[in-house]
């Protein structure tokens, strides 16, 4: 496709497009600044910390191609050829965010309840080197998550049940899982949630004010939900380049 006579159109197009998405995200007033509705769309996590310093130094950019010389009804100042590509991938990922179901493909769960032998999610570990794990229980027919095991809590418990008479004790994950301390849990989302929303789900302390182990995609966010998805860190690059 040829590149536009001046490339200030397509930067003001994905420009004003921003700008119409945040002021309808955070319901603004006609006279709220554009910077303002940056920071505040920061604050609330509809935008990451990045995405609001490259939007702060367009709106500069933006204000000194508008006040600008006109020629033929159209600007002179022209910005790089990166600094369009940039904002209207911003433009992209605001209007067309990904999902994080879509990011990382179909996985297959592993889960755990609180009756099975220790030893299985022991051997799962040796096998396949995932660490964490959802533990169901099955109530009334129907399963909850009752907790996270993750490698960290078998070590506290190897410790301490070594540590009596050099002998493992243990036998069930339910056993296992008292072992678990507060950074211990896990965040759920719905399938719909985005990339960006998982990230700072992974990397802002919640009510807990612990950073959690993993978030948990299921069909509506729920507990008693099965896990469609799994995140931990380890998946935070794939997420943060798609957000």
């Amino acid at each position: 496709m040829p590149e536009p006579s001046n490339r200030a159109v397509p930067f003001l197009a994905a420009f004003n497009d921003i700008e119409q998405f945040l002021r309808s995200a955070l319901e603004a007033k006609k006279t709220d600044s554009f910077n303002w509705m940056v920071s505040k769309a920061e604050n609330k996590h509809i935008i990451t910390t990045a995405q609001a310093n490259d939007l702060k130094e367009f709106a500069g950019l933006r204000n000194a191609i508008s006040h600008g010389e006109y020629q033929d009804f159209r600007p002179i100042a022209e910005p790089l050829p990166e600094t369009v590509a940039e904002i209207e991938k911003i433009r992209d990922q605001l209007l067309h965010p990904a999902l994080a179901i879509e990011v990382l493909g179909p996985q297959n769960v592993i889960t755990f309840t609180p009756s099975d032998d220790i030893h299985e999610p022991l051997r799962v570990i040796r096998d396949t080197g995932i660490s964490q794990f959802p533990v169901y229980e099955k109530n009334q027919g129907h399963k909850n998550c009752v907790g996270v095991l993750t490698t960290n809590t078998i070590a506290r418990w190897l410790a301490e049940d070594l540590a009596e008479d050099d002998s493992i004790t243990a036998k069930t994950v339910g056993e296992v899982l008292v072992y678990n301390e507060t950074k211990d849990h896990a965040i759920f989302l719905p399938r719909t949630a985005t990339a960006a929303e998982v990230v700072q789900a992974l990397t802002s302390p919640g009510n807990q004010r612990t950073l959690p182990r993993l978030v948990i995609i299921t069909e509506h966010g729920n507990t008693n939900q099965m896990p469609l998805l799994v995140v931990t860190a380890s998946n935070l690059p794939a997420l943060i380049d798609a957000a």
